[in-house]
């Protein structure tokens, strides 16, 4: 590690440290912070938009691992009750978002590269978000990421459709890539049978993957290398390794949809260490100075324009998933922030000569002020999202409790009761009997009759 990586290193670890306070304190979401963080430290520190092999390296796997997490968290389970009707609504919302997009492409006259930006998806920003929110699991969230992961998958194969068509032409070389796709899929397939025979089959070795204390982490461990095996098959194939993990979360996430435990570890492991430093990179590739150029300004409200037009003109679709209307203005926000995607797209472009050096600044920075700015304004929608703990109602009148508690005397050797601690807040108390030793009773956050 040379000393440029050591500083770039040492102002990554700071920044993941301060971004979460600093996002609490102003009502932002943690991740444009980060974002907004790595911008700062580019437009300050010279070359810091080159950081390293080693942290680009480290950028790169926590890429893939948000993108494992991802399909991890899909609700299979919800996804079977709702069945083919909900999938469909869900695939056309996507299609409407990229049909507005290639219209709006074509009405401003702008190369054909901008509707795919114009028309990215992604989960990525999206599953952060909400995490932090905790609605990843409301119908309104499993909604939004159902559309973000349909759109994010359609995208990928969008893109490398566009990479090799540039490329090659329309000839033999865009067959062999479908042929490439399908047998990823198929590993996908295999993997998923062998998962499910290995847990009917041998049900006590797969339950050490799911406990809660495993000195050794087995199932941590086997997630993380489901993850790079797929990784591995999708290079030796030479076709999108995101799309290689997303897969892999898939299957893992399918096969154990009933244990969350892994889930959690490696949301833990990526909160922690590894979304840090992918969002702070990501910021890293854009100096704010850039941004002071009144033509590089315009073309960014430009793609943020379209990104947003394209979004807003979805919004009744997304009601007619079952949202209403103010959680679809939410999720239409909220599916404005392709972060990744973007930066992803514009490399494809420079890769290709048909973006800019410039080109590929304005589409950066539309990435992350859209990362910022969108999550922001969707926060207040957002919040009335999230489900509301039921309150216990609070006990002014203890004389029933008491009269229960004589006429149970002879049963049981305590009784719990409810008791208020601090306003609207109860907890339970466990009152001895006479006679009886008292058995210690479990706090709970909330009482239920």
């Amino acid at each position: 590690m040379t000393t440029h990586e050591a500083l770039i290193l040492l102002l990554i670890a700071a920044g993941a440290l301060i971004a979460p306070l600093l996002s609490e304190r102003i009502g932002w979401f943690t991740a444009p912070c980060e974002a907004l963080y790595g911008a700062l430290v580019a437009t300050f520190i010279p070359d810091a938009h080159a950081p390293g092999q080693f942290i680009s390296g480290l950028a790169e796997l926590s890429f893939l691992l948000l993108m494992f997490l991802v399909g991890l968290e899909i609700d299979f389970t919800l996804l079977r009750e709702r069945g083919l009707k909900a999938l469909a609504r869900a695939f056309a919302v996507v299609v409407g978002i990229q049909a507005a997009a290639l219209l709006l492409t074509m009405a401003l006259r702008q190369p054909p590269i901008v509707a795919l930006l114009g028309g990215a998806l992604s989960v990525s920003l999206l599953l952060v978000v909400m995490q932090q929110q905790g609605i990843v699991h409301t119908h309104f969230g499993q909604q939004a990421l159902l559309v973000a992961s349909l759109g994010e998958f359609l995208a990928i194969i969008e893109l490398t459709g566009y990479d090799l068509v540039a490329r090659y032409g329309a000839d033999w070389s865009l067959a062999v890539a479908a042929i490439k796709l399908v047998a990823l899929l198929l590993a996908g397939v295999l993997a998923l049978r062998a998962l499910l025979w290995l847990a009917k089959e041998h049900p006590g070795r797969v339950a050490r993957l799911f406990r809660v204390s495993d000195s050794a982490e087995v199932g941590v461990r086997a997630a993380l290398a489901l993850m790079l095996a797929f990784t591995a098959i999708a290079a030796f194939l030479r076709i999108e390794q995101i799309l290689a993990t997303f897969i892999a979360g898939m299957v893992s996430g399918y096969a154990f949809r009933r244990e969350r435990i892994v889930t959690h570890k490696l949301m833990t492991i990526g909160q922690g260490f590894f979304l840090p430093i992918f969002f702070i990179t990501v910021g890293m590739s854009l100096r704010l100075t850039d941004m002071l150029n009144l033509a590089t300004l315009g073309q960014m409200l430009l793609l943020l324009g379209i990104i947003a037009a394209t979004r807003l003109l979805a919004a009744p679709q997304l009601h007619s998933l079952g949202l209403s209307w103010r959680q679809a203005g939410a999720g239409a926000l909220l599916l404005s922030a392709p972060l990744t995607l973007l930066v992803a797209i514009a490399q494809v472009g420079i890769n290709l000569g048909q973006l800019s050096p410039a080109s590929q600044g304005v589409t950066i920075g539309a990435a992350v002020a859209g990362a910022i700015l969108f999550p922001l304004l969707a926060r207040p929608l957002v919040r009335h999202s999230v489900p509301t703990p039921e309150r216990a109602p609070a006990v002014t009148d203890i004389t029933p409790l008491i009269d229960a508690r004589r006429a149970a005397a002879s049963r049981p050797s305590a009784i719990s009761w409810p008791l208020i601690d601090a306003p609207g807040i109860p907890y339970i108390k466990t009152v001895p009997l006479a006679g009886r030793p008292a058995r210690p009773a479990r706090a709970h956050s909330s009482w239920r009759a």
